[in-house]
């Protein structure tokens, strides 16, 4: 059905991809997995026709779909054939109307109303997401949206679809729901492949697994075989665990005596429906906080609350007794946001990570982006790497200015293990007295390994 023949794949000077070649048969479920920046989303691009029809790359080799040269077709056809998913959902949508994205497709294609009828029952048949229809996107969860892209790829009647990240900034339960949706496309006769790097979730789905490193398919493994993997090896390759983990750490307890950092009042409306209610809660310095949460509780909004970034919060912060104002609050912190490429300026990585700062000098630069394994990158325009690269270089930033309050929003997103550990150990060392760091999370691999205590924002979520 899919035939990868030796294809080699270039941005500028850069060769991405090197001589990939696999067959993918019809209805199989295939897993590249791999280091980050290894060129997994590359081969993505490569199948559904983006890398060349969009991103404008060279690119050598055939990708033949049901016989047919993509590199040959235009990006209209090949969409009548491949669908695709991708990691940040908010790059899907054309609509504002969740109803109006599903049939978006189907109306520019042409087909009739009692068609698209047709195509919208049976789509709610085998995924009950009524309860999704003729809402705002604006107000789904990424759970909720994520799911909406996987139904809109259904809908489409394509039986090849692309997934590149799916599950990155994806809660325990969203994750069960898209697991539960790729299993009955599987029995579907859907033809599923997946860039990945947090994998346990597709371990009843998956038939056979290609490991790239480099831009090179260094491994492949039949199903079996990839689940008889020792720990060591799985390190050694760059993966995450094959079995779901548990959170360990404990909850956060009652209030410190020493209130270094006391939030005395926290008030936001999230949603028409749903608001944050945080009362007497207190923080000390030299410890890391997890905040913890389902999709949609209001994890990232607490962040922007403290941070003093939403004008209509109502809060009382206290540090060390005094009163700090919104202005106060956002001078004495720094931010990785989820989605990193909304806060990269600079058209080098190095001038990225200084920016802002001072009195830091090169070597200790030089350090943290060696430490981040980004110094070979550093003249590097930091839109031109890959989503975990850009993450890292989002938080080597952070650790050049020195703030006192820190907050880390999915930091893990579309990190493979070796960089999850890398990033975990930094962040421990980055810990000191007169600091907090909060991090946002739903990765309980990299929360057991990394924070003091946790705060679920469900128990302050109010509806």
């Amino acid at each position: 059905m899919v035939e990868i023949d030796n294809i080699y794949l270039k941005y500028g000077d850069d060769t991405i991809l090197k001589g990939i070649n696999c067959t993918i048969r019809e209805g199989e479920c295939i897993l590249f997995t791999g280091e980050s920046g290894s060129g997994k989303s590359s081969i993505i691009n490569s199948i559904n026709g983006l890398a060349t029809k969009y991103d404008g790359a060279e690119f050598l080799g055939d990708v033949k779909v049901f016989d047919k040269i993509v590199n040959n077709m235009d990006i209209v056809q090949i969409s009548m054939l491949i669908s695709s998913v991708f990691q940040n959902p908010k790059t899907h949508f054309f609509n504002v109307n969740t109803t109006l994205e599903l049939l978006f497709y189907l109306e520019n294609i042409g087909l009739s109303r009692e068609e698209m009828d047709e195509r919208m029952s049976d789509m709610l048949v085998h995924f009950p997401i009524k309860h999704l229809l003729n809402r705002s996107i604006f107000k789904l969860s990424g759970g909720e949206k994520q799911i909406l892209c996987v139904a809109a790829s259904y809908i489409s009647g394509c039986k090849i679809i692309v997934l590149d990240e799916p599950s990155s900034n994806l809660d325990e339960t969203y994750i069960d729901v898209l697991s539960n949706m790729l299993s009955m496309l599987k029995k579907l006769g859907i033809t599923l492949i997946l860039a990945e790097h947090r994998v346990y979730y597709l371990m009843g789905i998956v038939d056979r697994v290609f490991v790239i490193k480099n831009g090179e398919l260094i491994k492949q493994y039949e199903k079996e075989e990839f689940l008889s993997l020792s720990g060591g090896m799985l390190e050694e390759l760059g993966i995450r665990a094959l079995i779901k983990t548990n959170l360990n750490v404990r909850c956060k307890g009652e209030n410190s005596e020493k209130k270094e950092l006391t939030i005395k009042n926290l008030s936001f409306e999230i949603g028409q429906f749903r608001s944050l209610e945080l009362k007497d809660i207190s923080f000390d310095f030299g410890k890391i906080y997890g905040i913890i949460g389902k999709n949609g509780c209001g994890k990232s909004s607490f962040a922007r609350c403290f941070l003093g970034l939403e004008k209509k919060c109502k809060d009382e912060i206290y540090l060390f007794g005094k009163r700090l104002s919104k202005k106060e609050r956002l001078k004495l912190s720094a931010f990785v946001m989820q989605d990193v490429n909304h806060q990269l300026f600079s058209n080098t990585v190095e001038k990225e990570v200084i920016l802002g700062t001072s009195g830091i000098t090169q070597s200790e630069v030089d350090n943290v982006l060696n430490c981040l394994g980004l110094l070979e990158l550093k003249e590097k325009h930091p839109m031109s790497l890959s989503g975990g690269q850009k993450q890292r270089v989002a938080i080597a930033s952070v650790l050049c200015k020195k703030s006192k309050l820190i907050f880390f929003d999915e930091p893990t997103s579309g990190m493979d293990y070796k960089n999850m550990v890398k990033i975990s150990r930094i962040v421990k060392e980055m810990k000191r007295k007169d600091n907090i760091v909060f991090i946002i999370s739903h990765d309980q691999e990299f929360l057991n390994m990394t924070v003091d205590e946790v705060v679920n924002m469900e128990e302050y979520s109010i509806y």
